[in-house]
């Protein structure tokens, strides 16, 4: 989805807003778990979450997934994430060994009204490195489908104690996460059960000689008429993550809401303009021949 190896996020949006300065630094707020890790299985998504500190310094974090890969997608939520910002970038870094990310996000609030700081795009756990990104940009954009991009490694997440998140935000902080290569191992145990839920052929998929493949820039399937009026006027904003079922022929034959920040107005939008205009090459098996399969991605309405 919003990894360089696959296609970006799904942008609509309108007129840019002026931003006002960045926050002082700060001396990180260091927190230690306050619950367990706790999977949610989902039927279009799978999420692990833990709760670090308490009381006003109280930090929860929602790391999503939506398929098979190393891919996340990160939400925090507490008084410590308040930012002053409309948008911006924050730092992340998945210590002690792996480097910092910049990486762009945009201020929320839950149902029960606590600040969250929501990542734009899928995040991993070590960024790629600039010759992998140069050879990635070097490919015909014909044949970027069978860029072999590096995958994390199991000794990567093992070697994660903290996340730490610095920069734009009213309190930088730091949470001791512990070692997350089992909590990881888990995750991937939902995901694989995603596409058997989805009656896709799991071990095919793990051999797919082409995945599906737009036949136009996915990035002209929604437009800025397709941004609801009422959610315009009231000045709201979403991020909406949405799964595609794609028949052996290419066609897409229905649309799934794997997760969204809603209001539910949002979700119908996106289902509606993606079906209208998406098309694809179908995938292909090891064989070479065309097989059912899925597409995802998101839509992201911004002002």
């Amino acid at each position: 989805m919003g990894s360089l190896g696959r296609d970006r996020t799904i942008f609509v949006l309108l007129a840019a807003l002026a931003l006002p300065g960045t926050v002082a630094a700060k001396e990180p707020l260091r927190l230690k778990p306050s619950s367990k890790w706790n999977i949610h299985y989902a039927d279009d998504s799978c999420r692990m979450a833990r709760s670090f500190g308490a009381g006003d310094q109280k930090i929860v974090l929602m790391i999503d997934r939506y398929e098979p890969g190393d891919s996340l997608r990160l939400i925090f939520v507490g008084k410590p994430t308040s930012t002053s910002l409309n948008e911006g970038t924050v730092r992340i870094r998945f210590g002690p060994v792996e480097a910092e990310q910049e990486v762009e996000f945009y201020p929320g609030r839950l149902d029960d009204k606590r600040p969250s700081l929501i990542i734009r795009g899928d995040v991993r756990i070590a960024p790629y490195a600039a010759e992998v990104t140069a050879a990635y940009e070097a490919t015909p954009k014909a044949k970027r489908y069978d860029f072999t991009w590096p995958q994390i490694t199991v000794g990567q997440e093992e070697a994660v104690t903290f996340i730490e998140v610095t920069r734009s935000i009213r309190q930088p902080f730091i949470l001791e996460t512990g070692a997350l290569g089992a909590p990881l191992a888990a995750l991937r145990k939902c995901t694989d059960e995603l596409l058997d839920h989805w009656g896709i052929d799991v071990a095919k998929h793990a051999a797919l000689s082409r995945p599906v493949k737009p036949k136009s820039n996915p990035g002209n399937w929604v437009k800025s008429r397709d941004y609801p009026a009422q959610m315009l006027m009231m000045g709201k904003r979403a991020i909406v993550h949405f799964r595609l079922n794609v028949d052996a022929e290419g066609k897409p034959t229905a649309c799934h809401i794997q997760q969204s920040t809603r209001p539910k107005t949002f979700d119908d939008a996106v289902c509606k303009a993606i079906m209208r205009n998406a098309e694809f090459e179908p995938a292909l098996d090891a064989g070479g021949s065309p097989i059912a399969s899925y597409w995802l991605n998101s839509v992201n309405f911004h002002m």
